[in-house]
């Protein structure tokens, strides 16, 4: 197996590498001057002298003129980090839209009733039609056999796993704008940089529909900056009409093809 000599690399600068060579040897001649005094003091007090040995302890202008150099060195260097924002709103879509997955999971369980008011609806249709009265007398078999009735809390539940999950779906949504567009992550990372923070620091970061905007914050909630999205939103028309292409739909009661008697030939685009 190899190993990378990069990865493994220090990410300090040569005028930090120098900076601290030459203030290290500035502090181990503090170091041995500091030591010069504390145990000559220690003897005194026993009343051994101590030899002369403070002129080693003593800061030599080459020692200033290099740690000078090296201070100077570094105030003139430009440096910057990388705060990650592209690998954490990255991480932050693929969060949410697993999230999303849940709440489809949780509507699809809510719309059971409601698919039983689609299947009445069908058998009613055929019914209507019908010319006689069998149709009516399955349906109503159907009925005597099924709960049919559409109850206050089924609604309720319905409502709100419905919410919920555009909910979910708009906070993906917002994530992966920000994740895919180079402007909104240079914002990002000069929002942190601001903060002097990555974002792996980041405290907390919403979607808020009012504002249009994404919102992080590195210090808990009390400071917050906003990433505007709202170039991204679409009109529900073009939801509706996406929607009739994709495969939750046209597998869905009203796809057209969940009552269809072969209901894979339906989807393929048989009769």
């Amino acid at each position: 197996m190899s190993l990378s000599l990069i990865a493994s690399a220090p990410l300090c600068a040569t005028e930090i590498d120098d900076l601290v060579n030459t203030s290290q040897d500035i502090r181990d001649t503090f170091a041995y001057g500091i030591k010069t005094i504390a145990g000559g003091a220690s003897y005194a007090g026993q009343g051994f002298i101590a030899p002369a040995m403070a002129e080693n302890g003593h800061i030599s202008k080459s020692q200033q003129d290099a740690y000078n150099a090296a201070v100077a060195a570094v105030q003139a260097a430009t440096y910057s980090y990388d705060p990650n924002a592209d690998q954490y709103f990255q991480d932050q879509a693929d969060q949410a839209m697993d999230t999303v997955s849940e709440m489809i999971d949780a509507y699809v369980d809510a719309a059971q009733q409601i698919i039983m008011v689609a299947t009445v609806n069908e058998m009613a249709q055929d019914a209507q039609t019908a010319p006689d009265e069998r149709e009516a007398m399955a349906l109503q078999e159907f009925m005597g056999a099924n709960d049919v009735v559409l109850q206050d809390e089924d609604i309720e539940t319905y409502n709100t796993a419905l919410s919920n999950t555009e909910q979910a779906i708009q906070v993906a949504a917002a994530y992966m704008a920000v994740a895919n567009d180079e402007n909104l992550l240079n914002q990002a990372d000069n929002m942190a940089r601001e903060y002097n923070v990555t974002f792996e620091e980041a405290a907390s970061v919403f979607f808020d529909l009012d504002t249009t905007a994404v919102w992080v914050s590195f210090d808990g909630g009390n400071t917050i900056q906003g990433l505007q999205v709202g170039n991204y939103f679409v009109s529900a028309q073009d939801v509706l009409t996406r929607a009739e292409t994709e495969e939750f739909y046209t597998t869905s009661p009203e796809g057209g093809c969940w009552f269809a008697e072969n209901q894979e030939e339906c989807l393929n685009g048989g009769p």
